[in-house]
């Protein structure tokens, strides 16, 4: 179902004409709300496509490739967490420098540059990681997982741009205003909605300037969005300023202001914020434990190529520190001491995730026992 069919809205002049240009690709990023009609229902499952992203580079050279498989293994770190500072991590850290061990598929495309007088082509790295992988890598670094579905804030925000009308709102016609929002909230893991744009909503302005929430509330339930953004957007001095207010189940969560004298940067402001706050709510943290050194035993190894696979997958493993052989059979049996940055918990979650060895069942102070998967 479409939103509803209303007059179009006067356009936003001289800010709109600078954040316009060159933004035709938002309407992914930020969509039209619809009533909540138009949503299937069903539980929340995990949304893969935060497990996607997508970096430029300027060659195919494997060099570069590992290095943008890093950054966008971050990128998507960031989705997950709901955490800025997920790359920091030591663990996740060494992750980053072998991020191939968790990629699902990858290609290369070329963009064309927007906003130029001459299209330019340029060149980025679409990276899809295993989920399975990603979270493991997450649990075993102590970092929260947001995985359930995340809202899809709706976005009430009125724009002054100094030319004497007055505010004004920004609704589904003028997606390409709020790219550089949308696009922060992709990073961070969201997608926001925006208002038809009807003549009630236009005629609202005033209240969201207000920042009054309660005044807004007939018109958010109509989407069925629980969150709201509300925003306020003018000049200040030279430069921009932006208010911010962050609205669930009809109860103020935060609030912000944010001043600077590029409007994207302005504009882009509501976002991680509000992110953060969502994140802090719904993530939920699995300690890493503490440090353990293990002796264990692996089986299944069969020929010379397995022993390389065993020991090219050792090597991937960001949680150990170090690894030493004890013992090796005739029969395929292996003894290692695996000094692990974290638990043994944390560190066979890893290893279920990677499809390499399988945990065998055993008692919790047994020690532990893998098998090389055929």
């Amino acid at each position: 179902m479409r939103a509803p069919s209303t007059p179009a809205p006067r356009a936003l002049p001289l800010l709109v004409l600078g954040l316009v240009l060159g933004f035709a690709a938002a309407v992914g990023a930020v969509a039209a709300a619809t009533p909540p009609e138009a949503v299937p229902p069903g539980p929340p499952v995990r949304e893969i496509e935060w497990y996607t992203a997508e970096v430029p580079v300027t060659s195919q050279e494997q060099r570069e490739r590992e290095a943008a498989l890093g950054r966008a293994l971050a990128q998507v770190l960031v989705r997950v967490t709901g955490s800025v500072d997920a790359a920091a991590d030591p663990v996740v850290q060494r992750a980053l420098r072998n991020a191939e061990a968790l990629l699902r598929a990858s290609e290369y495309r070329e963009v064309i540059e927007p906003g130029a007088a001459v299209p330019v082509p340029r060149q980025q790295l679409a990276a899809s990681f295993d989920p399975e992988a990603v979270d493991a890598l997450a649990i075993a670094a102590g970092l929260p997982l947001w995985r359930d579905v995340r809202p899809q804030p709706l976005l009430w925000l009125a724009i002054d741009d100094g030319g004497g009308v007055g505010p004004r709102l920004v609704a589904a016609p003028q997606v390409n205003v709020v790219r550089p929002l949308a696009q922060r909230g992709l990073e961070r893991g969201l997608r926001l909605l925006l208002p038809a744009g009807n003549a009630v909503e236009q005629a609202a302005a005033a209240r969201i300037w207000a920042l009054d929430a309660a005044a807004l509330a007939p018109l958010s339930a109509r989407y069925a969005a629980p969150v709201q953004l509300l925003g306020r957007m003018g000049r200040a001095g030279a430069g921009w300023s932006a208010e911010w207010v962050l609205v669930e189940g009809g109860v103020e969560r935060r609030r912000w202001r944010f001043e600077d004298g590029n409007p994207q940067r302005v504009i882009a402001s509501g976002v991680d914020p509000m992110a953060d706050a969502l994140a802090a709510a719904a993530a939920i943290r699995l300690p890493a434990g503490k440090p353990e050194t293990l002796v264990a035993t692996v089986d299944g190894l069969r020929s010379t190529e397995d022993w390389l696979v065993l020991a090219a997958y050792l090597q991937t493993l960001p949680v150990l520190r170090d690894h030493e052989v004890l013992e090796a059979s005739p029969d395929g049996l292996l003894r290692l001491r695996l000094d692990l940055a974290v638990d043994r918990a944390r560190f066979e979650a890893l290893l279920a995730s990677g499809g390499v060895l399988a945990v065998e069942p055993g008692a919790a102070d047994a020690a532990p026992h893998y098998r090389l998967r055929q």
